[in-house]
């Protein structure tokens, strides 16, 4: 099919804005489950333009690196260094100290044009929620820079040996970086997820397709015959069909990028080749329509600006956003994409038109600089704690301390275990703490009651880890550490040290309700469990998968002579501390504290409730960690005025575990110890 346009294809931005759009609407949790894959539509389209580009510029030998570059920084460095001043400036005034240093390394990051390796690397739970991080989007930005650095220097080079050579690494590349995504996603799915290699094939598709249908300079005319006409409609359609279906059928659980990634990208690719024949398709033509291209064309400060302010949105009304107040960011939304695209993109791309490639470069690297010395000026003051009265810095201590104890959680194995009580232990054990983060969370009041009696202990705590054999999260595999095998692992090692030591009492600590019936908001299904014989959530068993772990461990227990006690969840707060200290940062200490009434504290945990207190007796103990929250008024209390006892909405921080569950530990280990032998 030989090509019908000139160098501007006005459906390639209506493209982008189907692409753009549906990044906004799955950020805003609007409807559109799978729009993540619109990232891969950009990657597709960013190939085949930088491939087009550089080609013609091959082909008549005045290719430069320099122009190349140049052309690039132009492109995507004012526009992304103005958003991250300005997110910054907005962090500052916004955000607390541990949250505000977060954000300058992420603006670090940034610069670096390594965001997607930081955001691969962070593993830690109690970092900022991905939800508020609101430079969270620019890896994909890193991954094209990343691309754009490495991806001329691969061309130049093939294009030596003609155009098809060219084509033909390209497709070696492509299916290279593609089967490694595909057999890696299982085992290793972050790095699928935010890594170059693994994403390089969805720019390299773009760039077969601009090698394989190349566009001349200059329109033509040339009608093209009944057949090809026919073949471009239905490219066209099925294209768009690629792209539009997994937008509504994909959502977080989809193992994603790799195979998954195939529909939109060639989608992508079907709809960019039915585009190359003269007037190209229909969907084509529609895509090239004044309403597609306006927003097209803004499709680059759009995804620039949407995610801060969505994010910032978040950081102070909580997650999820209410409707009302989604539908009213997307005019502010639009209104700072516009101002970025008048005032900033447009501009530099057009003044640096004729200008010398070192002066662009020199220019953006002193406006990297000046990114990276506030970054960096932050990050060395902890995040400015000196905005903050004393009285509001020991409000904010739950969010600037570390209180994860368990430095060695990340093994998938319970291996050299941290010990909890006394740390000379000599016989049997007298407790096993088995948990996840709401475990450690505890953790400080259940070490300073067993001291305090004498008792000596293990602690087995891991992030997101469901504390009972059999169980693991499919939802979560492509989101964190605790995979099928890696919960297997780890759950197995526990069931083995329990075996071997044969612990007098084992408590069992987690968010049972975020496992068993999913309440956390905007998360769907992705943290329930299901067996490990299972790929896919049923939310009606959640409850026998639990039922069923719990039954082999007392079987275990009944052998080992070991009591089991259940520790039910405190109250899930409606509103973040986060929120109530910002509150009374801005508006004064009398700004009320308002926790969440039991009767909604008790409808979450019924089923959880019932299904332990049902297997209870004997062996089997449960304890409400909730009780000592609740008021006379059945209302539960979140802190003092000048302490909290929640570092978020479900966590305690240490202040709150050791003054509302120190003492029910106190009270409960004191039954124990008379089993325990104690010093």
């Amino acid at each position: 099919m030989r090509p019908a346009h000139g160098n501007y294809r006005a459906d390639i931005d209506g493209l982008r804005a189907v692409s753009v759009v549906a990044v906004i609407l799955f950020h805003a949790d609007y409807g559109v489950p799978g729009g993540f894959v619109g990232v891969d539509v950009f990657f597709v389209i960013s190939g085949y333009l930088i491939t087009r580009l550089i080609a013609a510029d091959l082909d008549r030998g005045v290719f430069s690196l320099a122009r190349f570059w140049d052309r690039r920084i132009r492109r995507i460095w004012p526009a992304s260094l103005a958003m991250t001043m300005v997110v910054l400036a907005a962090a500052y005034a916004l955000m607390l100290p541990k949250d505000l240093r977060s954000v300058a390394s992420d603006a670090v990051a940034n610069v670096a044009m390594l965001a997607n390796i930081r955001y691969w690397y962070i593993t830690n739970y109690f970092v900022v929620a991905a939800d508020l991080r609101p430079l969270m989007h620019t890896w994909s930005l890193a991954v094209e820079e990343q691309f754009y650095v490495l991806f001329p220097l691969v061309m130049m080079l093939a294009w030596k040996r003609g155009r098809n050579w060219c084509l033909g690494v390209f497709t070696l590349l492509a299916t290279a970086s593609f089967v490694a995504s595909a057999f890696v996603i299982d085992v290793k799915p972050m790095d699928v997820f935010f890594l170059l290699p693994y994403r390089a094939w969805e720019l390299l598709v773009g760039g077969m397709i601009a090698l394989a249908a190349p566009e001349d300079q200059q329109h033509t005319t040339a009608k093209p015959s009944s057949g090809i006409r026919w073949t471009a409609e239905a490219a066209g359609a099925i294209g768009l069909i690629m792209i539009v279906v997994p937008c509504f059928l994909y959502d977080r659980q989809t193992p994603f990028p790799a195979v998954a990634a195939l529909p939109p990208c060639m989608g992508a690719a079907l709809l960019i080749l039915a585009g190359t024949v003269s007037k190209g398709s229909l969907p084509n033509r529609v895509l090239a329509s004044a309403a597609f291209r306006g927003i097209g064309l803004l499709s680059y400060s759009l995804y620039l600006w949407h995610w801060p302010v969505l994010a910032f949105m978040r950081y102070h009304a909580g997650v999820p956003l209410p409707t009302a107040l989604t539908l009213a960011t997307m005019p502010l939304i639009v209104a700072s994409a516009y101002v970025s695209w008048r005032l900033v993109e447009t501009p530099f791309r057009r003044a640096g038109a004729a200008s010398s490639p070192f002066r662009t470069m020199i220019a953006g690297g002193l406006a990297a600089g000046v990114v990276l010395a506030c970054g960096l000026g932050i990050r060395t003051a902890g995040g400015v704690p000196s905005r903050f009265t004393p009285a509001e810095l020991r409000l904010l201590e739950p969010f600037c301390t570390d209180w994860d104890h368990n430095k060695n959680a990340k093994s998938n194995e319970f291996v050299s275990p941290p010990s909890i009580g006394l740390s000379a232990m000599t016989g049997r054990p007298c407790l096993l703490l088995w948990g996840d983060s709401h475990g450690m969370a505890i953790s400080p009041a259940i070490d300073d009651a067993a001291r305090d009696l004498g008792l000596t202990g293990i602690a087995a705590l891991k992030s997101s880890a469901f504390p009972l054999p059999g169980a693991w999260q499919p939802g979560s595999r492509f989101f964190n550490v605790c995979g099928k095998r890696e919960s297997q692992e780890w759950s197995e090692s526990v069931i083995r040290w329990i075996r071997d030591y044969r612990p007098r009492h084992v408590l069992l600590c987690a968010r049972w309700s975020m496992y068993l019936v999913g309440n956390v908001p905007d998360r769907g299904d992705l943290n329930l469990i299901a067996q490990l014989d299972a790929d896919t959530v049923n939310r009606n068993a959640t409850i026998a998968t639990m039922e069923s772990g719990l039954r082999r461990v007392m079987a275990i227990c009944e052998e080992t002579d070991t009591d089991v006690w259940v520790l039910l969840e405190p109250p899930c707060q409606p509103t973040m501390p986060r929120q109530i200290t910002l509150a009374r940062h801005w508006y004064g200490p009398g700004t009320a504290i308002q926790g969440v009434s039991r009767s909604a504290h008790e409808r979450i945990q019924r089923p959880m409730h019932a299904a332990f207190v049902a297997q209870a007796g004997g062996r089997l103990h449960v304890v409400d960690l909730a009780d000592p929250f609740f008021d006379a008024d059945g209302v539960s209390r979140v802190g003092r005025e000048d302490v909290s006892w929640y570092s978020d909405e479900s966590h305690l921080s240490v202040s709150g575990a050791r003054e509302m569950i120190g003492p029910l530990m106190r009270q409960l280990f004191s039954e124990m110890a008379t089993d325990c032998n104690p010093r």
